[in-house]
């Protein structure tokens, strides 16, 4: 609620910095207009008197223009800014992610305590006694390192909610305040210049009705000139002609490597993680037409069939060796672990599971047979989208009139509805809103692109911004009700915010959220009322915003493509740029397959149309060699349009709740038995392997979540607004991208369109705030400081972290990677920040450790529980004089999660450093354990050990008591 109401402040006061800005404007313009009448008057030697009053207007309205300019600036300051940064900033994290590391920290408290207890009671049975309650004093030891890593997370939780209530608290009220003194001095500094003005005003008046008189005794005497000369001229008339008559006048989906093919037979590790046991279980496994078969132990047994068009690849979190991959069938409820041989083993197996996947979906989407087994696997695949499409926020109510569990999807706009209002929006007409029903029609994957990433309550968000919801239709209310509420809701967007009164400004806004790749906004300039199909300001060659849609696309902005194509004027399509070039002609030039089949499927007839070479889009993919745009184009000038019905891009079909903390079951048990439910961070994303001769693998990415209506994490929409809004010069882009070969990873965000990321950030986040400020938030609807998209020449994100090898690493934390440093103003820099999940320190390096026992306690208030403290609640926490040593497992202690990874190699060995070698810092590092380093960003250290092949012992240039271990993709060597 809070984020909700804040949003939609920020849209109104935005809403009052336009038209204030707009305000300021049109009064410069009216005083230069009144100076060029005054300096037109000085030009008449009897309106002297005229061209001073005008100069002195010109001059007053200047003075107030100035006036209400600083207090525009200071709406912005004081109001604008704030909120924005809070609403993209603090409150982005609100939703459940900033107590998700405390709530790991208690967890992990009491699993350690529970085994403590848990072994003390067997103790004490073994020695013929009973024990009933183990008092905190007899495990404080040995619960020292949770306690205090319990007693961080809760201080981090407390400081993070202490700030966004100030924030949203008192600072906002104090802003406010500021604001409304502003707005007084406004007022007072007006009024003063109005009453200097007075006297002039008055004196300006006497003279004007001395003028008057003047002008009417002048005026008089003219008319009755005019009387007698009519008079004297009526003999010369000329006879009038009744026969004169007056003269008149008579506007994706990536792939794996193909050299793997998509047929495989051999053998994989399987992860077990039944109750009573997890080991890795030697499996064969065969793909082989679309599916992948998973034999058992007992290989008579009939295997687990998987249909790889409802599963997803994916990388295991930092695998150490880099062998590990997961299978997650959202059909079978169910995620398998898998490990090759060595890397090269996991490659192909990802690359021919991809190439299987691409090769069944391609086969089911050519083919108009009837094969069942083709036709299920397709049915199979948009069962599971419109699964995900009703879990979608709001999605479970209609989105007119909030009846319960709608059955009809408005395509265009990607909402669900009840029966009831589907009769009203197909009143409206298709050019507003196309409605199919998600149970009677049989829906094309297409048709769902818009449904799966916007939803009820993001529609809603803007189309019903200042919706008095007293006025919002019930279920029970009369037809004519409904229809008059839907009618000014969709046709005259009556609801919307109004955050542009200039159209050039909604031209930019329009800009900005295509290469921004964030449909909620390009929703936004929807609602305002703007022509989509027009062409966008400062563009080299008149590209509209679909033009450009094309042109950035890497794979994750097709959404919105589909939603400039369904709501522009269908005429519109074939608008052509400078080069004659229409968005199919770059379809066909740039290989864009899938926005190729959204243009074809709404108007195959665009594959008609020529350029200015008189080439086609059929000539244009002939030239470029592009197979698959050649065969969508032949179908389209043949009729056909079955290949335009569905489209192949990754769905994210991979529920929530089964990636961290999906535990598979024994082997006993593959036949597909769901796990249970179970809520984890982030979501899911796309893994694709990148060539044989790149050595990147693909990022996992993640990205907030919101809560259904009854609380439960539902599958989130693709990402709209994580790409940064910036101005970009686009205007050649066209010419040189045809052979751009753009590896990413479209995890489903916008976007915001990113906005923040669970991982790591890049070193360029947050260095464009000042720049924002200077552009005053006048040409984008939602202004926000951001960093350069990716695709545009934006830094590369850090390096991921090395592991220190001790032992084997547990599962990966839901918030790992790097945080912004807060000490630091704006976030300008970010520092790296590593969890208590991560693996612990090496051996301590006494002679520059400082121990955790040699620090002051600290009094902790409130906080009870289990061995929180000595002697029970309510006493202070007491340190530990012992020191805390790691203690070999026993064979008999089972590894919660640690056997899903394999071990590591052995520690290579540590290597002396001949003659001093420096390097220099590229990034901030903040150090999580005692025995490491924190340097900032060009700090020089010079380099003492190599302790492992990643990490490095070394001191601070200048500072020798500054010491410890530092990983090496932190910084750069220093050829000397």
């Amino acid at each position: 609620m809070d984020r909700s109401g804040l949003t939609k402040m920020k849209k109104s006061v935005k809403a009052l910095y336009n038209t204030g800005n707009m305000h300021v404007t049109n009064d410069d313009l009216l005083a230069e207009n009144l100076e060029r009448l005054g300096t037109l008057a000085k030009t008449r030697e009897q309106e002297m008197e005229l061209s001073q009053a005008f100069y002195k207007f010109s001059h007053v309205t200047k003075e107030l223009a100035s006036l209400m300019k600083h207090l525009m600036d200071g709406l912005n300051n004081r109001l604008l800014y704030p909120l924005d940064a809070l609403v993209k900033g603090d409150l982005k994290g609100a939703k459940g992610d900033l107590k998700k590391p405390f709530d790991k920290a208690w967890k992990d408290y009491e699993t350690k305590f529970s085994k403590i207890e848990k072994e003390k009671k067997q103790q004490a049975e073994k020695a013929g006694m009973v024990r009933t309650e183990i008092s905190g004093a007899e495990i404080a030891d040995e619960m020292e390192k949770e306690r205090k890593i319990f007693q961080l997370q809760m201080c981090e939780y407390l400081i993070k909610v202490n700030e966004i209530r100030t924030k949203k608290g008192s600072d906002l009220l104090n802003n406010l305040a500021e604001y409304y003194q502003a707005q007084a001095n406004f007022f007072q500094d007006g009024l003063k210049t109005l009453n200097h003005f007075q006297g002039f005003v008055e004196g300006l008046l006497s003279q004007l009705v001395k003028s008057k008189q003047r002008q009417e005794h002048e005026r008089k005497q003219l008319l009755e000139l005019r009387d007698a000369l009519k008079g004297s001229m009526t003999s010369y008339k000329e006879p009038t002609h009744s026969n004169s008559s007056p003269a008149g006048y008579s506007l994706h989906q990536l792939q794996g490597n193909k050299a793997h093919g998509n047929e495989k037979k051999g053998f994989l590790l399987k992860k077990s993680e039944s109750r009573m046991r997890r080991t890795w279980q030697r499996r064969k496994c065969i793909i082989k037409d679309g599916s992948m078969y998973i034999y058992h132990q007992d290989e008579s047994k009939d295997p687990v069939k998987l249909n790889l068009l409802t599963c997803q690849v994916k990388l295991v979190h930092d695998d150490p060796g880099k062998k590990c991959f997961d299978l997650v069938s959202s059909s079978n409820n169910r995620t398998y672990h898998f490990q090759g041989e060595d890397v090269r083993d996991m490659e192909e197996w990802i690359s021919v599971l991809n190439n299987a996947k691409e090769e069944i979906l391609l086969k089911a989407f050519h083919d108009t047979s009837d094969s069942h087994s083709l036709n299920q696997s397709v049915r199979e695949l948009t069962s599971s989208i419109v699964d995900r499409i009703r879990r979608l926020p709001g999605n479970k109510h209609c989105c007119d009139c909030g009846a319960p569990d709608p059955e009809w999807l408005s395509t265009n706009l990607g909402v669900m509805i009840c029966l009831e209002c589907c009769g009203i929006h197909r009143e409206l007409g298709v050019h507003i809103s196309r409605t199919q029903s998600v149970v009677i029609d049989a829906l094309g994957t297409s048709q769902l692109l818009l449904a799966r990433v916007v939803g009820n309550s993001a529609l809603n968000d803007v189309m019903e911004a200042t919706l008095d919801h007293k006025l919002k239709p019930m279920p029970t209310s009369p037809m004519e009700a409904r229809r008059d509420f839907i009618r000014a809701k969709y046709e005259q967007h009556k609801y919307a915010i109004i955050t542009c009164t200039d159209k050039e400004d909604l031209k930019q806004d329009l800009k900005q959220a295509v290469m921004a790749k964030d449909l909620l906004s390009l929703i936004q300039v929807y609602a305002e009322g703007l022509d989509l199909s027009t062409p966008l300001p400062d563009m080299e060659n008149g590209e509209t915003a679909l033009h450009l849609a094309i042109l950035e696309d890497d794979g994750t902005s097709l959404p919105l493509v589909d939603f400039l194509i369904q709501n522009s004027a269908i005429g519109s399509l074939d608008k052509k740029t400078v080069d004659g070039n229409t968005a199919l002609h770059m379809c066909a030039s740039l290989n864009k397959t899938e926005c190729m089949k959204l243009m074809l499927r709404t108007r195959p007839d665009l594959a008609n149309i020529e350029n200015k070479s008189g080439k086609t889009p059929l000539d244009m993919a002939r030239d470029a060699g592009n197979q698959l745009c050649m065969d969508l184009l032949k179908s389209a000038l043949s009729g056909k349009k079955d290949l335009f019905v569905h489209v192949n891009i990754d769905w994210d079909l991979v529920s929530e709740e089964r990636f961290y903390e999906c535990n598979d079951l024994s082997d006993d048990d593959l036949d597909g038995t769901p796990d249970k439910p179970r809520s984890r961070s982030r979501p899911s994303s796309l893994i694709v392997m990148p060539p044989t001769d790149s050595p990147a693998h693909a990022q996992i990415m993640g990205k907030d979540r919101l809560h259904d209506d009854n609380g439960r994490l539902p599958p989130p929409p693709p990402p709209l607004s994580n790409k940064p809004k910036k101005h970009v010069s686009v205007g050649s882009k066209f010419r040189h991208s045809s052979n751009k070969i753009i590896y990413s990873v479209p995890g489903f965000n916008a976007p915001s369109q990113g906005g923040g990321l669970n991982g790591r950030n890049s070193p360029t986040s947050g260095l464009t705030a000042a720049h924002h400020n200077s552009q005053a938030f006048g040409a984008d609807s939602h202004p926000q400081p951001h960093p350069k998209p990716p695709a545009l020449g934006a830094k590369p994100a850090f390096p991921p972290l090395p592991p220190r090898c001790k032992k084997p690493p547990p599962p990966p934390p839901p918030n790992t990677g790097h945080t912004r440093n807060r000490s630091e103003p704006a976030a300008a820099h970010l520092g790296h920040k590593r969890t208590g999940s991560e693996p612990p320190p090496r051996p301590n390096l006494s002679e520059f450790r400082n121990t955790v026992s040699g620090m002051q306690p600290v009094p902790m208030v409130g906080l009870t529980g289990h061995g929180l403290s000595g002697n029970g609640p309510g006493r202070t926490f007491q340190r530990s004089t012992s020191t805390h040593e790691e203690r070999p497992r026993s064979d008999s202690q089972p590894e919660i999660s640690h056997s899903m990874f394999p071990v590591p190699p052995p520690r290579p060995k540590v290597k002396k450093v001949h003659g001093k070698r420096r390097c220099k810092a590229l990034y901030d590092c903040e150090a999580d354990n005692d025995d490491e380093l924190t340097f900032k960003e060009g700090e020089i250290i010079h380099i003492l050990e190599e302790v492992e092949e990643e990490w490095w012992e070394g001191e601070i240039e200048g500072n020798p008591k500054r010491r410890g271990l530092f990983p090496t993709s932190f910084v750069e060597m220093i050829n000397e």
